[in-house]
């Protein structure tokens, strides 16, 4: 008994620490819906039966890259003052990229263009790649 009352605090704070490493930044949390979208895609992209719900996840992945693109990665706090505004740029120009072939996709599948779709998705897969090499801490 001496010894649960001894863990108990223990348990307490290492709870409390978890908590706080397992908090999300406003952008952690767009990506992460923006992957579990790109995830289901993935799964689906080439089936002309699923477009409706294609045209959903796009929607969402849409969403998400436009509040994203608002944003700043959190390695923009790591670079120095003068090259700042420069990365920030290049941050926007990729994820304007990164909306254009969205674009590209959504009209695929509205067309119902599996093939297209299907390329249109790799590149996405390719910018989504280039992206986080730029932009994410490991």
């Amino acid at each position: 008994m001496k010894m649960l009352k001894h863990l108990t605090p223990l348990a307490i704070v290492l709870s409390l620490g978890v908590t706080a490493f397992a908090e999300d930044t406003p952008m952690e949390k767009e990506m992460s819906a923006m992957n579990k979208a790109y995830k289901a895609l993935k799964k689906s992209v080439e089936d002309p039966a699923a477009k409706a719900e294609n045209l959903k996840l796009i929607a969402d992945i849409k969403k998400t890259t436009e509040a994203s693109s608002k944003m700043e990665p959190k390695t923009a706090a790591d670079q120095p003052a003068a090259a700042k505004p420069a990365y920030l740029e290049k941050y926007k120009a990729q994820m304007a990229a990164f909306a254009k072939e969205v674009a590209d996709l959504e009209a695929a599948v509205t067309a119902g263009n599996t093939a297209a779709a299907k390329a249109s998705f790799d590149k996405l897969n390719e910018l989504k790649k280039k992206g986080h090499e730029d932009f994410k801490k490991d």
